[in-house]
């Protein structure tokens, strides 16, 4: 399968060609990502200005074997990490603070957080395969993916809990941080309906937030970890049966 182009639309339909592009657009929406292609550009400049006439298979060569710690495996692992501290301090600072400035900065974040988790979730199931050709495309391993979808799984819990606590505390002063984020667990999970995410005051706009987890919650539950699951190296029995 090839890079969907503009030539493919009228073979292959419109609907891969938008969605591959759309999704290629998304993608910057991210500081992760930012972050990379910022290495990436002072990467490339340093090589260009120490190797002005490389050739190409010199370039893939310096890259291979000297690449930025940012396009690296254990930096999203790092990344990952961080913001996971990040969203329980969150959940601490937004239910404590009294300074709204601070928990407004938590809560755009948290936002941006979980709209460039699941664009980078989309972009990994579906089309990166596609960027890379179908048959170049590997992973480093399925349990490091799996481990990876496992923490993500905690992060929109956390993230979601962090938006929860936030709105809960413009509508009652008393807000219990610990029963919102064990209800955040449940919505994700698909095991309360968002109309049961708490029993204080509900508005409009907590049910919005709601379905959106739950809706996240059954992309990750049934798409990512179903698609990644499969991969895991088979265990050997001892028994036949």
């Amino acid at each position: 399968m090839a890079i969907p182009n503009k030539k493919s639309i009228y073979q292959d339909g419109i609907i891969l060609w938008l969605a591959y592009h759309l999704f290629d657009v998304l993608r910057q929406v991210s500081v992760f990502q930012q972050i990379r292609n910022i290495s990436k550009w002072v990467w490339n400049y340093q090589f260009k200005k120490k190797n002005p006439n490389a050739s190409k298979e010199e370039y893939s060569k310096a890259w291979r074997e000297n690449r930025p710690f940012t396009s690296g495996f254990l930096f999203p692992e790092l990344w990952v990490i961080g913001n996971i501290l990040l969203a329980i301090v969150g959940c601490l600072i937004v239910a404590k603070t009294s300074c709204k400035v601070i928990s407004y900065i938590l809560v755009v974040y948290a936002f941006l957080r979980t709209f460039e988790l699941f664009v980078y979730q989309i972009n990994v199931l579906l089309f990166d395969p596609i960027k890379s050709g179908i048959t170049k495309y590997r992973i480093k391993s399925a349990t490091r993916t799996v481990l990876l979808l496992i923490c993500n799984i905690f992060e929109y819990i956390l993230w979601f809990s962090v938006v929860y606590i936030f709105m809960y505390k413009a509508k009652t002063p008393n807000v219990d941080s610990l029963r919102i984020i064990l209800e955040s667990v449940t919505t994700l999970a698909n095991i309360a309906s968002p109309e049961e995410v708490s029993d204080y005051e509900k508005g409009f706009d907590i049910a919005m937030i709601a379905y959106i987890e739950s809706v996240i919650g059954i992309f990750m539950n049934i798409v990512c970890l179903a698609r990644f699951i499969s991969l895991l190296p088979p265990v050997q029995t001892i028994d036949d049966n």
